[in-house]
């Protein structure tokens, strides 16, 4: 009954699509959604992140939201609106604790994916907006990697009359883009608007890729990072490039590994992986060609030195974890040190 209460509420909704880059992209929704089930992505095949806030955290991997925040932090009871199926229990209308992300009157909620920790940038992605201002119009847009527009989506007369936690209302918006998905944003005309099940691909599902540990502030005041483009593989003739940006320029670092995670005082920052270390060659850092500032960047084929054999523990479902290690002249320890970054090498 609920499901055709919802498609009724919804023959109204229009699409409204801006004008389109040449690549494909596909506009899902808005459908009725009270359950991970109701998802058109394959959530259960471990090729996707969900994020159900259900630990009261945004804290999927590779995504941020510059706008909002996790219901619970502002309100609690029965306003907070999740998915209906949070709780295990189907078509109740309620969700008793459970949670889900809120942003103010007239807010656009962002969300953003970064492809340096995910490996790449997801080819799918979506959320499930849950309530908002009664009868209001509810407008969903996606972003390529360089930002711009690939259109929107949006319904009209979408939100019932109350603001406590009923799921009559609760719908899916979703995209799919070959190209890679930066951002997506969904608004609505007034009132407070909260989201539940932000969901998105994986570039690489079997990396489980976790950024961990902290960087070492350099002598010019920036946090060198790690991160990586393309997936780790076994097999594949496909790069997979442990990156390392923010770095001072014109500077020789290079990146270590090691099978074990770690966080010990080192140099003035943290030593990110525990002894017996890895070290790979030597790079110089590049960017500007005079003065000194933080445009260094450094970048190693992961994936030619798995498949060149010369370390024979480097083999699919092996997890490594990585740092970058550079020159700083001013620095006390005359060191530059990354965060941390581990990694699963798949098939």
């Amino acid at each position: 009954m609920l499901r055709q209460i919802v498609r009724s509420a919804l023959a109204t909704a229009f699409l409204a699509c801006a004008a389109l880059p040449a690549s494909a992209q596909v506009f899902l929704g808005p459908t009725p959604y009270f359950s991970a089930a109701d998802s058109p992505f394959p959530l259960g095949s471990g090729a996707f992140a969900l994020e159900t806030f259900e630990d009261h955290l945004l804290n999927t991997p590779g995504v941020s939201s510059p706008t909002g925040l996790v219901t619970s932090t502002m309100f609690s009871g029965t306003i907070i609106d999740s998915v209906d199926a949070d709780d295990g229990v189907f078509a109740d209308n309620a969700c008793a604790g459970c949670d889900g992300y809120f942003g103010g009157g007239g807010a656009i909620l962002e969300f953003h994916f970064d492809a340096s920790l995910l490996g790449g940038l997801p080819t799918k992605a979506g959320l499930v907006w849950t309530d908002g201002g009664p009868s209001t119009v509810v407008v969903f847009e996606a972003f390529d990697g360089n930002g711009f527009s690939l259109g929107t989506i949006s319904a009209a007369n979408q939100g019932d009359p109350t603001y406590y936690g009923t799921a009559v209302d609760d719908v899916f918006y979703g995209v799919e883009y070959s190209g890679g998905i930066s951002e997506i944003r969904i608004s609505h005309a007034y009132g407070g608007i909260e989201i539940d099940h932000l969901q998105y691909e994986l570039p690489c599902a079997a990396a489980a890729a976790t950024s961990y540990c902290t960087s070492k502030t350099n002598s010019k005041g920036c946090a060198p990072k790690i991160g990586f483009d393309g997936c780790p593989s076994a097999t594949s003739p496909t790069p997979c490039k442990i990156t390392g940006a923010q770095f001072l320029n014109k500077k020789s670092g290079l990146l270590f590994y090691g099978h074990q995670a770690n966080g010990a005082a080192f140099q003035g920052g943290h030593l990110c992986v525990k002894v017996p270390l890895v070290r790979a060659g030597v790079q110089n850092s590049g960017g500007s060609p005079t003065g000194s500032d933080c445009t260094g960047t450094y970048a190693y084929d992961l994936n030619a030195r798995i498949q060149s054999g010369i370390d024979p523990t480097l083999v699919a479902g092996a997890t490594l974890y990585m740092q970058w290690w550079s020159r700083d002249p001013n620095d006390a320890f005359l060191t530059s040190l990354s965060n941390g970054l581990s990694l699963t090498i798949g098939p």
